[in-house]
């Protein structure tokens, strides 16, 4: 609850303050994914792209916080496993052999 209060106080920073913030964000999240594209190759990396893309839309779409539609879009891919693995694993099949085609 905390957390969604935050995007108050935010909002009256200065906008070097908020620039800043981003700033730090932005290299922190890029350091995460450089950390996983080393440790766990580029599957992972596309694929928790590709999932918060999903629970962004999701949110945006019915209205809801990022956290409820990441925990709702999380539920249905356990409940529907192997069918959203093959979605997911397929999609990014094409989307590495599409780039690799791009790159040549």
């Amino acid at each position: 609850m905390k957390q969604r209060l935050m995007g108050g106080g935010f909002s009256i920073k200065t906008r070097e303050a908020k620039d800043r913030f981003i700033d730090s964000k932005l290299k922190t999240v890029l350091a995460e994914f450089s950390a996983d594209l080393v440790y766990y190759g580029l599957e992972i990396v596309l694929r928790k792209l590709l999932i918060s893309s999903i629970s962004l839309e999701i949110a945006q779409t019915i209205g809801v916080d990022y956290h409820a539609a990441n925990e709702e879009l999380h539920y249905y891919m356990r409940k529907k496993d192997q069918e959203t693995h093959a979605q997911i694993t397929d999609f990014i099949n094409r989307f590495c052999q599409k780039a690799n085609k791009s790159r040549i």
